[in-house]
């Protein structure tokens, strides 16, 4: 199992992710690229209201461009991934988040077993949509296939991970979805493996980010003065961050900061 690290904000107004985190945090998550080396990506909304994203299939640590997008780059909402590679799946730019179909963006920080019978349940040329060939491409893709019924996004996306939770008990599903209204984060991981070989391998000792041994999947979020509301991986040491419980989900509407959470197997009842 591999997994990656997330990041992504909503504010009242467009800012950078370094003024919503902390100077010092926007550094440490990006540093984490130092263990999460397979890749980097951001999605964003612009000026006209529209999501835009950039890739990168390279090591996000020490990336300018990187630095850049959570420094210097204005948005009211954005995401971010740094990518560790579900082992197997292709270190290409197709493989590496966010993926952007139709005006939504999807950062999957997790994996899901078998592979071969996740792919079962969607067409191949549903996952070509997307553009990916790994498990996070399935995910989105069967998110979409949802979207496309007219399920409203938030919903497509709850009962989708609740429905996969169900049939792949030990997987590890956590997600940003951005659109152009709403930034939706979702936590299920529960009994999903920690990858401690994974932790060894890479000789960063006492170097490991924070919270990676004991809370490796945990997903967070904070409120904060001005409104904006960020989610985080693992691995920043401020405090204020809440963490999210299992198998919730959170909606932030993008016009007014509103601020909703759901549990996810409830929320797939009332889909039903």
């Amino acid at each position: 199992m591999r997994m990656c690290r997330l990041l992504g904000y909503a504010a009242p107004r467009a800012t950078t992710a370094a003024a919503v985190l902390g100077e010092a945090d926007a550094r440490e998550w990006q540093r984490m690229g130092r263990l999460h080396a397979d890749g980097w990506g951001t999605a964003w909304v612009d000026e006209s209201g529209a999501v835009q994203r950039h890739r990168d299939p390279s090591d996000g640590a020490t990336s300018p461009d990187l630095a850049r997008a959570i420094g210097e780059d204005l948005a009211p909402a954005r995401i971010a991934h740094l990518r560790l590679a579900t082992e197997g799946m292709g270190n290409v730019l197709g493989n590496t988040h966010p993926f952007l179909v139709d005006g939504i963006a999807f950062a999957h920080n997790g994996s899901i077993h078998p592979v071969q019978e996740l792919r079962a349940m969607v067409r191949p040329e549903e996952v070509e949509r997307v553009g990916g060939t790994t498990d996070s491409a399935i995910v989105v893709a069967l998110v979409l296939r949802e979207v496309a019924r007219g399920v409203p996004l938030f919903e497509a996306v709850t009962s989708t991970v609740a429905r996969l939770r169900e049939r792949f008990a030990t997987s590890a599903i956590n997600l940003l979805v951005l659109s152009a209204d709403e930034l939706i984060a979702v936590h299920a991981n529960e009994g999903a493996p920690v990858p401690f070989d994974l932790f060894e391998e890479s000789g960063l000792g006492i170097d490991l980010p924070a919270d990676h041994v004991d809370h490796y999947y945990q997903l967070s979020w904070r409120r904060e003065a001005d409104g904006a509301i960020a989610f985080t991986s693992s691995g920043l040491a401020s405090e204020g961050w809440q963490r999210m419980a299992q198998h919730t989900a959170a909606r932030v509407d993008l016009a007014t900061l509103a601020f909703d959470v759901v549990d996810l197997p409830q929320a797939a009842r009332r889909a039903a």
